[in-house]
């Protein structure tokens, strides 16, 4: 064991560990059973109480913080080893879905084959969201078979289009043919706030972004505070870089998932200059090719609004760096945050939110985040447990009112579009009504209509999980799909959405 008890030392050493005394405890724990030979305690229930101070009362399928915290943890370790800790002689590794950990020789066992997992994790945030949840979500252990993606239609002949894309299917049943995606890629993840002088931002997901670097030219500028629509990081969008300037960002080999990160807060009808569209217009080139050309920010997604654009199949140049021209055409070019995630060749990582201020983990280990890119509504506490489906968890919330998702994808991909829809609230005693006829609504995508006079209660009844499945759409000329849910009457609800990019 002498070796093994070296390697947790060269981990918990380490200043990635050190900050983040709740990991390192949680490493430490199951490494002393497994050490002390007790590897059968090495439970979720064990941990949750032991290391997570739980209540005796702890019930996993209502809390999900043990699989949370050990989706953060084994980011955590693949980072060690990528980079600290790439000569140690032996390697942590937790498999997924398991708890115990294993000790690999790196000399006698090809890293690759041990860590690859038929169903790789998605890129963890470094901290849960601090604010407090609108109610505990459930996490339940059945699994999510469904891997859908997101939403958007550019039609010439809408009925027809529609109809043969749309695929309906009720929760917790599989796409007819569909076959499990690759696992998304790991590695080094670049997020860069522009202009900002500190060293490190750590948003309220708790992805942490450096301070401004890699750049020539422009001037650091910090706007007065002002809201900011369709994002949860309104300080994100509160610093920026302005003029003519460049980065060039030092990449490894690989393919990668490029966000540009803006918002207009200088030209709007409400600020003193005045001004909107047309008032700065700027291009954008990646590598010496044109990326955006006669970009205006207030016409893309209007004024104090987040405009987040999203390109796939981005590599480094030939001398190892991304290379970022801004040049102006009409007032001065800016940039509010660079991010760039490692990704599969001709494919976006998928998105996957639900209506609550929580992460959920779903049974195939794929982090689902708290809505964002959101306009209108509101977020509701839902006190009826939707039991059946695969995750029930993904139904513990629900956003409903008149509201609108502005989802930036690619403009040159297909995509898929799966909604999760549970009616919490009529046909239940609190209602003090049946559940048809009390609540229905309109869903569009791009202006196109998706579902038209949708009544939940009345296909599945009150406390049962639906899911809508939408093929082969495309982004309108934004690079968006706009997901529109327009009550006919009462509200319009919503509890999760997720988007697949399914371009052949």
């Amino acid at each position: 064991m002498a070796q093994e008890r070296l390697a947790l030392s060269a981990v918990l050493a380490s200043p990635a560990f050190t900050k983040n005394p709740r990991l390192a405890s949680l490493l430490k724990y199951i490494c002393e059973k497994y050490f002390e030979g007790d590897t059968d305690n090495i439970k979720e229930y064990s941990i949750a109480v032991d290391i997570f101070h739980r209540p005796s009362s702890f019930d996993q399928t209502t809390d999900s913080i043990v699989r949370v915290e050990f989706y953060r943890l084994r980011k955590k370790l693949r980072e060690f080893y990528l980079h600290e800790g790439a000569h140690e002689a032996i390697e942590i590794l937790i498999a997924t879905g398991r708890y115990l950990p294993e000790f690999v020789d790196r000399e006698r066992v090809d890293r690759r084959a041990k860590v690859q997992q038929p169903e790789e994790e998605p890129e963890l945030l470094e901290e849960p969201m601090l604010s407090p949840p609108v109610e505990k979500p459930r996490q339940i252990d059945r699994k999510l078979i469904s891997r859908v993606g997101l939403v958007t239609v550019i039609c010439l002949i809408p009925i027809l289009a529609i109809g043969g894309h749309f695929l309906h299917s009720r929760a917790a049943r599989p796409i007819s043919g569909q076959t499990p995606p690759a696992a998304l890629p790991t590695g080094p993840e670049v997020r860069i706030r522009c202009g900002y002088d500190k060293v490190m931002f750590k948003d309220r997901e708790g992805k942490e972004w450096s301070g401004d670097r890699y750049f020539s030219g422009g001037n650091a500028i910090t706007p007065p505070d002002q809201p900011i629509a369709r994002t949860r990081e309104t300080q994100l969008f509160m610093t920026l870089r302005e003029g003519t300037f460049s980065y060039s960002i030092p990449l490894a080999p690989g393919t990668y998932e490029l966000h540009l990160y803006f918002a207009e807060t200088t030209y709007s009808p409400s600020s003193s200059l005045g001004g909107g569209e047309n008032s700065r217009v700027f291009n954008v080139l990646m590598n010496g090719q044109p990326l955006l050309t006669s970009f205006d920010i207030a016409s893309d997604a209007s004024a104090n609004t987040a405009d987040i654009k999203v390109f796939k199949d981005v590599h480094p140049g030939p001398d190892g760096h991304l290379h970022l021209t801004f040049s102006d055409w009409l007032g001065l070019p800016m940039i509010n945050a660079i991010e760039i995630i490692p990704s599969l060749p001709h494919r976006l990582r998928p998105i996957r939110m639900v209506a609550q201020n929580n992460f959920v983990v779903d049974r195939l280990g794929n982090l689902w985040s708290p809505d964002t890119y959101v306009q209108g509504g509101q977020l509701a506490a839902d006190h009826l447990a939707i039991t059946d489906g695969d995750d029930p968890a993904l139904f513990d919330g629900s956003r409903y009112g008149n509201f609108s998702y502005a989802l930036p994808v690619d403009l040159q991909g297909t995509y898929a579009l799966t909604l999760y829809f549970s009616e919490k609230y009529f046909g239940t005693p609190k209602s003090n009504t049946f559940g048809p006829g009390h609540r229905a609504f309109d869903v569009q995508c791009n202006g196109i209509s998706l579902l038209r006079n949708f009544d939940i209660a009345k296909e599945v009844g009150t406390g049962h999980a639906l899911k809508k499945v939408f093929r082969g759409l495309h982004p309108n000329a934004q690079g968006k799909l706009i997901v529109s849910l327009v009550p006919d009457v009462n509200y319009a609800t919503l509890d999760a959405l997720e988007v697949e990019d399914e371009t052949p």
